[in-house]
């Protein structure tokens, strides 16, 4: 089976942070839709904001980081300007050097899917430029469950 051929799906589960998004004029194309570059910059913000949310700096004192080195993104429903979107995200399949961040993405009025993405990301030492281990603080913060009743 291709990658292309693998259909993305999550457990709800693993969805532990939320971030809503507008869309902007500048990006859409000429059909009024979010262009699939801005959807993946979208995506990436997403990213960003979670591990914010969980104390990850991009690049630490050590010029360690975590990069993505895989994306795959499934779109199911054109957007167009000014809507708003919820994009949540979690991490499946965590390891030692790496893991898979887990994004779904629904319009906030309706809750109608958007898309899911599934970005493979891997520790990374940006001073000598190759993948390493991530460290513990970020495993720790990375591995955390959400709170259940």
């Amino acid at each position: 089976m291709t990658l292309k051929d693998q259909e993305l799906t999550f457990d709800d589960r693993v969805f532990v942070f939320e971030t809503v998004m507008r869309v902007r004029n500048t990006e859409i194309d000429v059909g009024q839709h979010l262009t699939i570059e801005a959807q993946i910059a979208l995506l990436a913000e997403a990213r960003a904001r979670f591990l914010y949310s969980k104390g990850i700096e991009e690049i630490n004192a050590d010029y360690q980081g975590l990069t993505v080195n895989n994306l795959q993104l499934s779109v199911v429903s054109r957007v167009r300007a000014r809507e708003e979107l919820l994009f949540e995200v979690g991490v499946e399949q965590l390891s030692e050097n790496g893991g898979e961040i887990a994004i779904k993405v629904t319009r906030m009025h309706d809750s109608s899917l958007v898309a899911l993405a599934r970005q493979h990301f891997v520790g990374y030492d940006y001073r000598l430029n190759k993948v390493t281990a991530i460290n513990s603080n970020m495993q720790d913060a990375l591995s955390l469950q959400p709170f259940e009743l």
